[in-house]
């Protein structure tokens, strides 16, 4: 029975996710109270990921921590295809056996998901360690009658003994050309049929079966790696949306076939595409950009800040102008968390009447957004929203330490105590960013403006070009315009100048 609760372990807000199966949003149900179980499928290792592959990554990982800041249990499993054809096809170009080149990918992915940040799951499943429950499950849809042998020992499955088949994806048998979608092969009763089991060719690796030697099809492994440590059910499933449809769907009719139990899953989560600079990603275009070069020129934090600052099942466009946004936020971000550490570890000075009241109705600004932030999150994990209320309570920050007197005070000190703790609590344990060392990161961040403005050449502004652009911004910050101020920020730092505020006034140097 599917258990509910008005609130979650910790008592924060039950979320909402939108279900693909249902196309609304639901309330989180759980198979049994206090736990989630999470399955996402991961990369097929045949080369490095891409920065898609990463989104799909730092999705599932999302969700995960989120489950944790709500005091689940998770049980979290991802996958590792490591057995499929494109792997035959490119361990044969680099003149290595399939499973050492399997082998050496699987390892770039950890070095890529590392660099991001992510945490591990509880079970990182690889296929060619569950070839027997592999084995198991077809010989289960076999003798449940969904399933048919050819003459050349492939197994297929037989959409016609699944008639809720497209219930996923929203596709009907009877729109789907077969010509164009599937791949036609003779042993097929319908050219719908996907192959579960496929016999060795010469050169190939394979496995012992009751059909003879072969190697799985793609679809059967998620449904057998999901099954044996879940079980014949599950709470949540992820993917990106790609995968909706054939994996998705079929993974829905072979674990229901061979289990014998419905739904397979209880809510399916697709995070959305990437495009570049506005345009589709595709290898026609040669716009894919690998993750390892995006992570090794720009860092886990930008990259990981990037792919979640967009809500998850939204299109991203992953170009210049987010890479800059992204920027810019941290860059906001971290030197109110640089000022607020810094007032944390001052000895309170007097107390000034005005300056204590004006950090009085910050305090009650910041419980606000601790109140936002946690109930966007609980709107299908709206990673934006969440992001909006914490940068609004860094703009009042910066207000009232702007003020005379502003601070050095109690009041000043709980404030900072408060971002921080708002900042580390709400958005750091489910984002997982914002956790780094203001110096260290405010010093990588210039450091990616410098080399992107080389890049980029073109005309330095002047000095009194620079100098007329700071005294615009500092009047808008007096006139308490932090909007416009934050605007002028912006697009001095896409020029390569980088202005810093301190007790001395703002300084600016071109990075």
């Amino acid at each position: 029975h599917l258990m509910d609760a008005p609130s979650s372990p910790n008592s924060l807000p039950i979320p909402s996710i939108l279900n693909t199966m249902t196309r609304k949003r639901e309330p989180l149900r759980t198979l049994q109270p206090g736990k989630v179980s999470l399955y996402s499928c991961g990369p097929t290792v045949w080369n490095y990921i891409h920065i898609g592959n990463l989104r799909a990554a730092l999705t599932s990982d999302l969700f995960f921590r989120y489950f944790r800041k709500l005091g689940y249990d998770v049980t979290y499993v991802r996958n590792y295809t490591d057995v499929d054809d494109k792997i035959i096809q490119q361990a044969a170009k680099e003149g290595v056996a399939p499973d050492q080149l399997s082998r050496k990918y699987t390892q770039e992915v950890e070095r890529d998901y590392a660099l991001a940040g992510m945490l591990e799951p509880t079970h990182k499943t690889k296929v060619t360690e569950h070839i027997p429950e592999i084995i198991a499950l077809i010989e289960n849809i076999l003798k449940n009658g969904k399933a048919y042998v050819a003459k050349d020992g492939e197994v297929f499955f037989s959409i016609d003994a699944f008639p809720t088949y497209g219930k996923l994806s929203g596709k009907k048998l009877e729109d789907l050309d077969a010509g164009v979608r599937v791949e036609v092969r003779d042993g097929k009763k319908n050219p719908l049929d996907f192959s579960l089991w496929k016999p060795a060719k010469p050169g190939e690796p394979f496995w012992e079966s009751p059909w003879g030697k072969g190697r799985p099809g793609w679809h059967i492994e998620c449904s057998a790696m999901a099954m044996k440590w879940l079980g014949p059910k599950m709470d949540i499933h992820h993917g990106g949306e790609d995968l909706v449809f054939p994996h998705h769907e079929n993974e829905i009719a072979q674990s229901e076939a061979g289990s014998g139990v419905a739904p397979y899953v209880g809510c399916w989560v697709h995070n959305g595409f990437l495009t570049m600079n506005k345009e589709k990603m595709s290898k026609s275009l040669g716009n894919i950009v690998s993750a390892r070069d995006f992570l090794s020129e720009y860092g886990g934090e930008v990259t990981r800040y990037m792919l979640l600052s967009v809500h998850y099942r939204a299109l991203l466009d992953f170009g210049d102008d987010s890479l800059e946004t992204a920027l810019s936020s941290l860059q906001r971000l971290y030197e109110a968390k640089q000022k607020a550490q810094a007032l944390t570890k001052l000895r309170a000075a007097m107390p000034d009447q005005r300056a204590e009241a004006s950090w009085g109705q910050f305090l009650a600004e910041a419980e606000a957004a601790r109140r936002e932030i946690r109930a966007a999150f609980a709107q299908d994990l709206n990673t934006s929203g969440a992001l909006g209320a914490l940068f609004k309570l860094i703009r009042e920050f910066n207000r009232n330490l702007a003020e005379p007197h502003g601070s050095g005070t109690p009041g000043a000190i709980l404030g900072a105590t408060e971002l921080l703790s708002v900042l580390e609590s709400e958005i750091g344990d489910v984002m997982g960013v914002g956790r780094l060392a203001p110096e260290k990161a405010l010093q990588d961040f210039d450091g990616i403006r410098e080399r992107r403005a080389k890049r980029a050449g073109g005309e330095r502004l002047s000095a009194e070009e620079i100098e007329a652009l700071v005294k615009a911004r500092l009047a808008a910050r007096q006139a308490k315009d932090f909007k416009e101020s934050d605007r002028i920020r912006d697009e001095l730092a896409a020029k390569g100048v980088v202005i810093k505020d301190g007790p001395q006034g703002t300084h600016w140097e071109y990075r």
